[in-house]
């Protein structure tokens, strides 16, 4: 019954998160571009991603504290605003130092607008964490297919990047409109993110918490790094086009939205632990072995194959922030989502200084160790997550 309750009660939510999901990719689907633009090389260009991922870590830290002070309503329509108007400085900046400022404005609101309602829905309906954190983040995904998409015809049909920028601050402005209409339900008892809360987590499950904290932080930068560098490495690698080579990077993200549908399914079925060893496993292999196959078409069919497989890693990870206890579950949420911030702003960065320096298919076939990472996290894991819908959670030092 939790399940359906959940899943009308969020509805409002799933507008909101489409544009938040086209920013995510504003970077990946622009750099190159940007490069050209400014006339620098990758390690710059990965600047992009740091800003945006450094302003996302400091937005997800405060999300308790602003809780505490002000309704979800308001703080969604707050970040809202400050979105759009970044997005909109950024588009309109003449030097690439103030455009990466308000990157990473931009990423301190879209941090909080990303991860605000996976922390309303831990915080209000825990039973049916994993179903509906899967399909709050399908929608996220929809909006992460859409932005390669719009950057695309934008880019090649003669005109500026900004123009990217500009489009995703104005869209998002009619799809808030259901969040300012719905009456949300407040979270009771939130703790606010402390040393004490911490502490009080630790003592309840240290390995869970590790574990998953690494895990995220180590999919997430998979995640940015292979969004980040796919364009560029088809472009300069294959002589792919750039409508090409956008149309891959979306091909990768609805792989991953359609893959995140079916894992909602099967997670009515089968335990979610499961299906997260089977496509870490499968992810790790596909991105190792894709960019060396050195066949353009192999690597266009096999990238969306990529993200079919990497689909429900994210959702079915941060789930398990609910079998923290209730008043904990938010601050953990955001603690997870601050882990996964802090390897998107950096992997990427690294991940272009090897494309400069060691070639693109080495750089790109390096972004399958941080999944072999999550792997080894799992494994770590196995004995306090569910197993066959029985819960295994440990006190802290077994």
């Amino acid at each position: 019954m939790e399940d359906a309750s959940a899943l009308k009660k969020i509805r409002a939510f799933f507008p909101l998160m489409i544009v938040p999901g086209i920013v995510l990719l504003l970077a990946p689907s622009t750099v190159h571009a940007v490069m050209k633009d400014f006339g620098f090389r990758e390690s710059l260009g990965g600047l992009l991603q740091v800003a945006y991922f450094a302003g996302g870590l400091v937005g997800i830290l405060l999300i308790t504290h602003f809780m505490q002070k002000v309704s979800v309503k308001r703080l969604i329509l707050s970040q809202v605003a400050l979105l759009s108007v970044s997005l909109l400085a950024a588009s309109v900046c003449p030097w690439y130092h103030l455009v990466l400022l308000f990157l990473v404005i931009a990423g301190f609101a879209n941090g909080i607008l990303i991860t605000l309602p996976g922390v309303y829905v831990t915080g209000v309906f825990p039973r049916s964490s994993h179903r509906a954190q899967t399909m709050l983040y399908s929608f996220f995904s929809l909006g992460v297919v859409t932005g390669p998409i719009i950057s695309g015809l934008i880019i090649n049909n003669g005109h500026s990047w900004r123009w990217s920028f500009a489009v995703a601050a104005l869209m998002i402005l009619p799809l808030t409109v259901p969040i300012a209409l719905a009456r949300l339900e407040r979270i009771e008892g939130i703790e606010k993110l402390s040393p004490t809360v911490f502490r009080q987590v630790l003592a309840f499950n240290r390995r869970l918490f590790f574990g998953l904290l690494i895990a995220l932080l180590l999919y997430i930068a998979a995640e940015s790094a292979l969004s980040m560098w796919m364009i560029t490495f088809l472009e300069d690698k294959h002589g792919a086009s750039a409508a090409a080579a956008h149309w891959v990077l979306t091909g990768l993200w609805v792989g991953i939205t359609v893959g995140r549908w079916i894992c909602g399914y099967l997670s009515r079925k089968i335990d979610p632990y499961r299906i997260l060893i089977f496509i870490s496993i499968s992810s790790a292999v596909l991105i190792l072995i894709t960019p060396l196959t050195g066949s353009r078409t192999a690597i266009i069919i096999m990238y969306p194959l990529v993200g079919l497989f990497f689909a429900g890693i994210y959702p079915f990870l941060i789930g398990y922030a609910a079998l923290f206890p209730h008043e904990y579950s938010s601050a953990v949420f955001t603690v997870f989502l601050a882990a996964g911030a802090a390897g998107g702003a950096t992997l990427p960065y690294f991940v272009g200084l090897v494309n400069q320096f060691g070639g693109l298919a080495l750089g790109m076939s390096s972004i399958a160790l941080p999944v072999l990472g999550v792997i080894v996290c799992l494994y770590w894991l196995k004995a306090h997550v569910a197993i066959d819908g029985e819960s295994a959670l440990l006190p802290a030092g077994e």
